[in-house]
């Protein structure tokens, strides 16, 4: 078989295989597409006033790449984040805004900076800058949210202990700080 031959027979079998991962009838429904939908909802859906909502006076966790992370944000404005891998509380702020996403469609952000380090420790960007996202994105990876700030994260510069790469509930968390 020639080269041009079999380049041409990769190409077309690349092409038709491509697209049996994303809506495939084997996957038995579990191709992720169901959840792309929700989450590419909760982007377009979310408005400010419900992100404001969603965070204001709330500690909440949610699952990163690294590991999970955990926040207090108040209602002022400011950001009291615990993250895995890290031994202290980086003292940050929030914002609600609403900007344009990378299609150019009008979507509501969440902006998150931490002026008092070198690097923001969420986007690995200089911390005086703000860093948005999605709102409807970043609510859509929270796992837990509660109301006030139970593990007083707002008092504190030094985390109570390590924060376990393995998903704990914000109870769990809780039930470890030594009274």
């Amino acid at each position: 078989m020639s080269a041009l031959r079999s380049f041409v027979l990769l190409l077309a079998s690349a092409t038709l295989l491509g697209g049996c991962w994303y809506s495939s009838s084997v996957s038995g429904g579990k191709d992720g597409t169901a959840d792309m939908r929700k989450l590419d909802e909760a982007i377009a859906k979310t408005t400010p006033q419900q992100a404001t909502a969603a965070m204001s006076n709330k500690t909440w966790r949610r699952v990163m790449g690294s590991g999970q992370a955990v926040h207090y944000s108040t209602s002022d404005g400011r950001d009291f984040l615990w993250i895995y891998g890290e031994n202290r509380i980086f003292h940050g702020q929030w914002r609600v805004e609403t900007g344009a996403d990378a299609k150019g469609q009008t979507v509501t952000r969440l902006c998150f900076r931490y002026p008092a380090d070198a690097i923001n420790p969420l986007s690995n960007t200089p911390g005086a800058e703000w860093h948005c996202w999605s709102a409807g994105m970043v609510l859509h990876y929270v796992r837990e949210r509660v109301d006030g700030d139970p593990l007083q994260l707002a008092s504190r510069t030094q985390a109570p202990f390590p924060l376990d790469p393995r998903h704990q509930t914000l109870s769990q968390l809780q039930a470890r700080i030594p009274r």
